[in-house]
């Protein structure tokens, strides 16, 4: 494909010229292809024919009209927002806005960044020269907003933002007037992806969307009563004719057509001829409709039905798109909203068994995901002057897990393979394990290696990381990483033991006061998302967990025989059968505003590890929302934050979130609300139950049915059937490759870096969280950590657990938001923390007995 001659700004002109050559060619093949649909479809016509010259100044008077509400609405929004969506634009950004029309609307937003003083360049696309010369000239003599034309479509725009000149600038493309309601749903995330694909890891996309959900208002809008609305779109059939070189379509001999699709949640726009014709050789009948323009609706705010929160139309297109909403501005009514997308990082990790366990052996990928969030951690937020600091006294420096982790799967890459130690061979004695502090007794601590006097610099450390990575490079390309079954093993426990220590050093950051923020996520709005959760928030309900039989554990015997099975490590054998009594099970975990509460009834003044005193000014102590009324409990939070890695947060912004506390305070909280912490064999009959659920809610849904968790429970449209060889831990489908059977779906949970902090859970009162949804904390058990009947150690790790059998480390379960998947999400793993060791991130939930 070849391009139009450019011109630009250094020509005199304020028009850059981008424009395919084939642009008029590919509309003219869009219009004979709609008309000859396969399969018995709809017939069609693009919908770009209606944005013509002509068609530009209609829609214009179109957005002056009453009925017409988009125009009226977004541009309240912007005056209203104006100043705030401005602050989240960084100075030298490129700004496209995609369809521009005239300064309007756009207008509001280039003088709030006029007046922020932010240097930017706003180009306005479009398709018609003469409409961009017209909104040019009215371009007011701004200081630091430079304002230039691009003619081209979409696709023009998205190849002009890659060329080599524009590439590395920071970049906001903007889509107003919700004109991506012009595209199917699934056209709508396709895009959005499409739009994705032009921009780099921090650039911003802007998308409105209209939620009007009221049908008579939607369908006025497109069907005005001086028909204009109507004009519009017959003007698209005089550009077909021009693009097909002859008058192909008689106007007198068509009509328009408008009607609001309220199941759909569109309004649709057709033309139909009056008599039985033919258009290019397309027979078309009297009264057949083609569609030439649909307008979808999307519901701005999740809803919440028989307490249970429903995502938004809005969420689903976001994750369909696969990107992440980083702010959001509304309309007074809610029903129109600006939303600023993001990319979805490449520290997130995938959330379905099939994506994120699909192989025993983590692919080479998935290191290098993980390299990629170890090396932002240890070589973005930690400054290097820090490395040698310990955030938690109890513990190594931090220069120590940057030798650990290579240094340790060295080790057993050597023993799996009988090959060569990478050099410096003398890391094997400083870096091989660290310290596990004994918190009763500090100067009590399990053996570790030795302590040198200096640290190795940090120059040699990265060179002898990139060895072992180049080791296990050669491992992959050289096939024994899948051939060797012992080879394999030792590359999964490598990759699980740096996950591992990954939140460790994770959490250990969070206890100084240097941590640099992810240079890959950025701040969210916590205020926002504080009220977001305090509209939505509902009672924690009491669940009938009922009696169970349940198997724990995993079926991977300690050795190379045998078919290909998922790994697990000592603590997760053998399989055993558990019969655990009916109970009831509080919905989500405590949350901060219930610790407030405990601490603030029984007058205890230690504050969890997770929290700290901040210097609040006067002008902070004004009640917010959700403690309107509860002058006790603002009275207590208005000089608390929560840490994170963005710094301290305001408590009173974090009260609906999952408190991280140790056992021993969480137990104490637990009974002062009446309830207790479940044992370990408990938690794993909720995750059953939970799941249980979930999938007869989706049968239900979908007319099916599934077989009652047990016979005697009332029947609500599931067989009332006991479950057949069912397994709360996989292992009876431990030897097969189907990581469903292994592994849980955790796209509702809060774990693999899908946020860098905990998250609301006040509004998933109604419904039972099952494994790793406890908004981004591990999950507390009263049960201490054990020797199973029949536990044999593991031969490639046999003191991975041997240290802790002590009765003073208890069992947590699912994971943190800084978890991977393999280990929220593996049906049979277990970690464990000391009681009352305060940095853990792990949460508790109430049980009672019947």
């Amino acid at each position: 494909m070849g391009s139009i001659a450019e011109t630009g700004p250094g020509d005199g002109t304020n028009i850059i010229d981008i424009r395919s050559d084939t642009s008029g060619i590919e509309l003219r093949q869009e219009i004979l292809t709609g008309l000859r649909p396969v399969g018995g479809a709809e017939k069609t016509l693009p919908t770009l024919l209606l944005y013509d010259v002509q068609g530009l100044r209609l829609f214009e008077r179109i957005t002056y009209l009453e009925e017409y509400y988009l125009t009226g609405e977004e541009i309240k929004l912007l005056k209203e927002h104006s100043e705030s969506i401005a602050k989240r634009i960084t100075d030298d950004t490129i700004i496209v806005e995609l369809g521009s029309g005239n300064l309007r609307k756009i207008r509001i937003l280039l003088d709030a960044l006029e007046k922020a003083q932010k240097k930017v360049t706003y180009y306005a696309l479009d398709l018609m020269e003469t409409e961009l010369q017209r909104t040019l000239a009215d371009v007011p003599d701004y200081k630091y907003v430079r304002c230039f034309g691009l003619h081209g479509t979409y696709d023009d725009g998205l190849k002009w933002l890659q060329r080599s000149e524009n590439v590395k600038k920071p970049k906001a493309v903007l889509s107003l007037g919700s004109s991506i309601g012009n595209f199917t749903r699934d056209e709508a995330a396709a895009f959005i992806q499409h739009v994705f694909s032009a921009l780099n890891a921090n650039d911003q996309l802007f998308i409105a969307l209209d939620g009007c959900q009221n049908a008579d208002k939607v369908y006025h809008a497109y069907n005005d009563c001086e028909g204009i609305t109507h004009q519009f779109v017959a003007n698209g059939l005089q550009h077909a004719n021009r693009l097909l070189g002859y008058e192909a379509f008689v106007l007198s001999d068509w009509y328009v057509i408008g009607e609001y699709d309220e199941k759909g949640g569109r309004h649709r726009a057709f033309v139909a001829p009056k008599r039985d014709l033919e258009v290019e050789g397309v027979a078309i009948q009297s009264g057949e409709r083609v569609r030439i323009e649909e307008s979808y609706k999307y519901e701005i705010s999740s809803k919440t039905e028989r307490s249970i929160e429903v995502p938004s139309q809005a969420n689903k297109l976001w994750q369909a798109s696969g990107v992440l909403e980083a702010a959001s501005w509304a309309n007074q009514t809610g029903e129109y909203a600006l939303f600023l997308l993001s990319k979805r990082p490449s520290t997130m990790f995938a959330t379905k068994p099939e994506r994120y366990a699909a192989h025993p052996v983590p692919s080479l990928d998935e290191w290098s995901q993980l390299w990629a969030v170890w090396d932002l951690v240890t070589r973005q937020m930690i400054p290097d002057e820090e490395l040698h600091d310990k955030p938690i006294k109890l513990r190594n420096a931090c220069i120590f897990y940057l030798g650990h982790i290579p240094t340790f799967f060295d080790m057993k890459l050597t023993e799996a393979t009988g090959g060569d130690p990478t050099e410096p061979k003398y890391f094997y004695s400083i870096f091989e394990r660290g310290i596990d502090p004994d918190v009763d007794n500090p100067e009590h601590c399990h053996a570790h290696s030795e302590i040198p006097d200096t640290w190795p610099d940090v120059k040699t450390i990265l060179k002898f990381q990139e060895g072992v990575r180049n080791r296990l490079t050669g491992l992959y390309k050289g096939g024994k990483a899948y051939i060797d079954a012992w080879t394999g093993r030792a590359i999964w426990l490598g990759f699980e033991h740096e996950v591992m220590h990954l939140e460790t050093l994770l959490y250990m950051l969070l206890q100084s006061d240097w941590c640099k923020s992810p240079a890959t996520a950025s701040k969210p709005d916590f205020e926002k998302l504080a009220n977001k959760a305090h509209d939505q928030s509902v009672d924690n309900e009491w669940f009938d967990i009922p009696e169970q039989t349940i198997e724990t554990g995993l079926d991977d015997p300690d050795n190379a025989e045998g078919p290909v099975r998922h790994f697990g490590w000592d603590v997760e054998k053998p399989v055993k059968k558990v019969k655990v009594n009916a109970f009831k099970a509080k919905g989500r975990p405590i949350i901060n505003a219930e610790y407030v509460r405990f601490m603030l009834g029984t007058g205890k003044t230690k504050l969890p590890a997770s929290w700290q005193i901040v210097e609040t000014p006067k002008s902070d102590k004004v009640l917010s929302g959700n403690m309107i009324g509860d002058s006790d409990l603002h009275d207590f939070v208005h000089d608390k934050a929560v840490r994170t890695v963005y710094g301290p947060i305001p408590l009173k912004y974090a009260l609906d979130w999952p408190v991280s506390a140790s056992y021993d305070e969480l137990a104490a909280c637990a009974k002062y609300m009446d309830g207790r912490i479940p044992t370990l064999e408990e938690a794993r009959s909720i995750y059953y139950y939970a799941d249980y659920l979930k999938k007869k809610e989706a049968a239900q849904a979908s007319g099916r049915t599934i077989p009652a968790v047990n016979g005697h429970l009332v029947n609500e449209g599931v067989e009332e059937t006991p479950p057949s060889n069912r397994s709360v831990d996989g292992a009876s489908a431990a030897a097969g490759l189907d990581p469903n059977m292994l592994f849980v779906n955790l796209d509702e949970a809060n774990v693999g870096f899908k946020h860098w902090h905990p998250m609301p859970v006040t509004q998933d009162g109604g419904k039972l969280a099952g494994q790793g949804e406890m908004g981004g904390l591990w999950e507390w058990t009263s049960s201490a950590l054990e020797k199973q009947e029949g536990f044999v150690p593991m031969k490639l790790y046999p003191a991975y657990s041997a240290d802790f059998y002590d009765k003073k480390h208890n069992v947590v379960l699912g994971g943190s938001w800084a978890t991977h998947p393999r280990l929220a999400g593996r049906k049979s793993s277990v970690n464990w923390y000391q009681r009352n060791y305060p940095y853990a991130w792990a949460g508790a939930r109430l049980v009672k007995d019947n």
